[in-house]
């Protein structure tokens, strides 16, 4: 299935790598310091699948005037044509917001082609944060200094009414009996008044799915900065600036949190993880001298209320998944062991250490 879908997507590229010959021009232009007069692309071989992004890093071998050469590119098929030209434009908007920020190696891929529904990237090398062998503290501190440049030093009021509305929405539709769901009610409706009190001036734009399968690492040996870091895809992104920036930073640690609790009833280690992130996040705010904790009126940060929530829409995402849970009893209990998890974060109010 897997050579099928790269087969379609050769042809798919051989069908149109004309219409961005100029990107491979300006590639060897570069590396040999000259244009070639003449280029061919000789062959075309799919490498490998960014994670779960359905991003393609693709190799395009090159022969020129100047010899035989290498380019890679980054290539993503969508649905629809009207998709892929939206996705366009909020990988625009996200190259744009990081810019300032290359110079701490934080980077984006830019479009260099798109026909139809096909988006065509600049090539990106290197690992996604699980695969990646930087040390665990660096992969979490570069994360959060990737999403702190996205999310910007901008001051501004989230709509916080949408958490209230996805709350009572997401309560109201899992599948649980009526005593757990009127304690997680109870439970969320005593959080809402303290952390929309405390989450005045913490808005900002939402990249809508961050997770580490969004998130490249290329270390380049001998350059500055040596560890440079792609936030990719950006497909769910959201450009008004009436979010929580919790939101995002919750998303990124929702399936740790739910793997690692499944497993010691603890939170332990992405306590330790979560404390790396909020240095590297922390570091791009700094430049501003501010900080996640001069962003909210009091010592009061509900990350565990966004963590929460995001569990609890989760459970609604894995509702009829039994190709994945095999039979209606583990799917139960998975839903109620993210609810426990729930009820745990909502009484430690503040992440615990």
């Amino acid at each position: 299935m897997q050579d099928e879908r790269n087969s379609r997507l050769q042809k798919v590229l051989m069908g149109i790598i004309e219409g961005f010959s100029d990107y491979f021009v300006s590639v060897l232009t570069k590396y040999h310091g000259r244009a070639p007069s003449k280029i061919e692309v000789s062959n075309i071989t799919v490498e490998k699948r960014l994670g779960a992004t359905g991003i393609h890093i693709v190799k395009v071998l090159l022969e020129s005037d100047l010899g035989s050469d290498e380019a890679s590119i980054a290539v993503k098929i969508y649905e629809e044509n009207s998709q892929a030209t939206t996705v366009v434009k909020k990988i625009n908007f996200l190259e744009k917001r990081i810019m300032p920020y290359k110079k701490l190696g934080i980077f984006s891929a830019s479009v260099i082609f798109f026909s139809g529904s096909v988006v065509i990237m600049e090539g990106i090398q290197g690992d996604d944060f699980r695969d990646s062998k930087i040390p665990k503290p660096q992969k979490y501190r570069y994360a959060g200094k990737c999403l702190s440049a996205f999310h910007s030093t901008s001051i501004t009021k989230p709509w916080f009414d949408k958490y209230k509305l996805l709350s009572n929405r997401s309560i109201e539709e899992i599948p649980v009996d009526d005593y757990t769901r009127q304690k997680i009610k109870e439970m969320f409706n005593s959080q809402i008044p303290m952390v929309e009190k405390n989450s005045i001036n913490s808005g900002s734009v939402s990249f809508g799915d961050f997770h580490p399968g969004n998130l490249i690492f290329d270390v380049k040996i001998g350059q500055k900065p040596m560890i440079q870091t792609y936030i990719i895809d950006p497909e769910f992104l959201d450009i008004n600036s009436e979010h929580d920036r919790l939101e995002d930073i919750a998303n990124f640690f929702t399936v740790e949190a739910v793997d690692q609790y499944r497993l010691d009833k603890s939170l332990s280690r992405l306590t330790t993880n979560m404390k790396s992130f909020l240095s590297g996040y922390n570091e791009i705010l700094a430049l501003e001298q501010l900080s996640l904790n001069s962003l909210y009126p009091s010592d009061y940060i509900p990350l565990n209320f966004h963590l929460a929530l995001m569990i609890l829409m989760s459970i609604l995402n894995i509702q009829g998944m039994l190709d994945i849970f095999d039979t209606e009893l583990a799917m139960a209990n998975e839903i109620s062991l993210r609810c426990e998890l729930i009820q745990k974060l909502l009484e430690w109010q503040t992440f615990p250490d």
